[in-house]
């Protein structure tokens, strides 16, 4: 069958058996839609006729490949296309097709990620910068303020942040959250307390809204028939760098480095990866492995702790 087709089925089977998310497939349909008009410029329209020539010579496409921004393809985003290709090879062979092996395509060797994260002071001055902006409403500066202390203090993605909705955080007494995270997955997290006090702030002001979700949009500009919209991630993210500029913050803060911020507080007051690992959503224990530097230096300050006092 043709490419194309192929590449259909494959997004098909991701959706309903896999249940990828929304924005999983769509990533998916994206990387392949890329690899299926480089093929059609080889002249070539069957997944079939994919051979190992044919892949060298697109990673060397995609080596020098440029992006929205004008920027050369990073080793990560590279890495990422041929874990794509891969999952659709095996779901090729899982369905009888004669088609290359994807165990021939090697992952291109990617340097050890810089995890930036923030302090727990940094974090402070952050809400303080929030709470005194008197250029936004008393209700975003408490929105604002709770969707920082959650993020920092459960852990979770912006996708999973945007999901929540106000009954979740009603109905829990302990702020345990049920979270479905990539892939469908479940699992279990929980809110800090000054998360949960934040969100109840945030929620007392808001007062009662027909908005299901728990962090909505309080701009002037509103939905249709007059009710207030949901968040964005782009707002997120827009918000979160405006705050980090004002702060004079020279680290790249995003939304996912509160994610980072939590798993790095979490090693150095005495966890494990696997405890990180659990709470974060990681599949894999390799993903998590990230976080090592900050687990072996808690090592070994106990160790050169405990042996101090003995000397003494």
């Amino acid at each position: 069958m043709a490419f194309r087709q192929d590449m259909e089925d494959f997004l098909l089977y991701c959706q309903l058996t896999k249940q990828y998310s929304a924005n999983t497939v769509r990533n998916y349909r994206n990387t392949l839609d890329r690899l299926a008009r480089y093929l059609e410029s080889k002249k070539i329209t069957q997944t079939k006729q994919i051979d190992l020539d044919t892949i060298n010579g697109y990673r060397k496409f995609l080596s020098t490949h440029e992006t929205l921004r004008g920027e050369v393809m990073s080793l990560k985003a590279q890495s990422y296309q041929i874990v794509v290709l891969r999952s659709f090879l095996k779901f090729m062979i899982k369905n009888g097709s004669l088609v290359l092996n994807p165990d021939r395509l090697e992952l291109p060797k990617t340097r050890s990620r810089r995890i930036e994260f923030l302090t727990d002071n940094e974090i402070k001055k952050l809400i303080e910068s929030i709470l005194n902006d008197t250029t936004v409403p008393e209700i975003q500066k408490k929105r604002n303020e709770a969707i920082i202390l959650t993020l920092f203090g459960s852990g979770l993605r912006l996708s999973e942040l945007l999901s929540l909705r106000k009954a979740e955080i009603q109905q829990s007494d302990d702020g345990q959250l049920m979270i479905q995270g990539k892939g469908g997955k479940i699992r279990t997290t929980f809110l800090a307390p000054a998360g949960r006090e934040a969100i109840e702030l945030y929620l007392k002001i808001r007062g009662n809204d027909d908005n299901p979700f728990l962090f909505i949009s309080h701009s002037k500009n509103k939905g249709e028939k007059g009710k207030f919209t949901s968040l964005t991630p782009r707002m997120v993210q827009l918000l979160i760098k405006k705050y980090a500029n004002r702060l004079g913050i020279y680290k790249r803060i995003t939304p996912h480095t509160f994610r980072h911020s939590f798993a790095t507080k979490l090693l150095m007051k005495g966890g494990d990866l696997r405890t990180v690992q659990t709470l974060l959503g990681h599949a894999n224990i390799a993903t998590t492995q990230i976080y090592t530097h900050i687990s072996d230096k808690r090592i070994k300050d106990l160790h050169a702790k405990v042996f101090k006092e003995d000397d003494e």
